[in-house]
């Protein structure tokens, strides 16, 4: 808006400067102007560098970026509350979540986004993950046996910045709402959900262009290590229209780049960055209701998120 308003000042100010130059016309007209008006001269200079001012705020602002403080654990909204022995709790300045596919669960900071720009950084330590086709133990006719997942019961963490549904979107069949994330699961994934909740994703087998890209390769997804904290650096831009993801281990080595094209718009209802496994639910339908008989447990991942950064306009 107040780029439109700079703008608008800049086309008013021509224009006065133009009227300074015009000669009066009709035969009444007073004696010719020996040369421009130059009040409106010095009026139309004083407008238009006012609004060449207002038109390049927006731009300036969106390229100066600001630290948002993270640290105030009271100011981090949580489900369910944090407690020393729930899935949920601080240890010194880390956040260890217990994130149970289908349980809900989140842990978020609100800040003020204008939905145009932004970086994130942090360092995640996966402690524990269920994976696709993993050994678990179940009583099945009166007899405890190891049985593997099925490939569609799976944890997944997920961290970026969201809407008020705190939604993890790595399970695209159950996206309620708009957010940029990177996924931990089966591989390391970059996906965003715009304000329409389309998704669109960049990962090991996804280029994260909407069209056709010839020079895409698909490679063989990222095995995260349980135990190795990963350095992670996602970021947005609304000028470009893109996001982009990279991680790193513990000795500097990339194991993920990621990068998406072509993003459609956000709206600043996304206001919450964290972690988060709501709406993520990559669980086993047949076993899940009688769990209590065979002792099946939903997968889940446990991680360590600590040295987050944030960065916005």
């Amino acid at each position: 808006m107040i780029g439109v308003l700079g703008w608008m000042l800049v086309v008013i100010a021509i224009a006065v400067v133009f009227s300074a130059f015009r000669r009066p016309e009709g035969a009444a007209a007073a004696a010719p102007q020996s040369g421009p008006d130059r009040t409106r001269v010095i009026t139309g200079l004083i407008v238009f560098v006012l609004g060449g001012g207002l038109a390049a705020w927006p731009s300036l602002a969106l390229a100066r970026l600001t630290t948002v403080e993270l640290t105030r654990q009271d100011s981090w909204c949580t489900n369910p509350p944090i407690s020393v022995d729930g899935p949920l709790r601080w240890e010194g300045k880390a956040l260890v979540a217990n994130l149970e596919a289908g349980s809900g669960r989140y842990a978020v900071f609100p800040v003020d986004w204008e939905a145009n720009r932004f970086e994130a950084e942090w360092d995640v330590t996966i402690t524990h993950l269920d994976r696709k086709r993993d050994p678990i133990q179940l009583e099945v006719g009166g007899v405890r046996k190891s049985v593997p997942r099925s490939d569609l019961d799976y944890a997944s963490c997920a961290v970026g910045l969201m809407d008020q549904n705190a939604a993890n979107i790595d399970d695209r069949d159950h996206v309620s709402g708009s957010a940029i994330e990177a996924c931990f699961s089966d591989d390391v994934r970059l996906r965003a959900s715009d304000a329409n909740f389309l998704v669109q994703t960049s990962s090991s087998t996804e280029s994260g262009t909407k069209d056709l890209d010839l020079e895409f390769k698909p490679s063989p997804p990222v095995q995260i290590r349980v135990g190795v904290k990963y350095h992670c650096f996602l970021t947005y831009d609304g000028r470009t229209h893109s996001a982009a993801l990279v991680v790193k281990d513990n000795t500097g080595q990339t194991v993920a780049s990621r990068r998406l094209e072509d993003l459609k718009d956000f709206t600043s209802s996304v206001a919450w960055f964290g972690v988060t496994v709501r709406g993520y639910n990559r669980y086993d339908k047949k076993l899940d209701p009688k769990k209590s008989d065979t002792g099946y447990v939903r997968p889940r991942a446990e991680v360590r998120l600590e040295n987050v950064t944030y960065r916005q306009p």
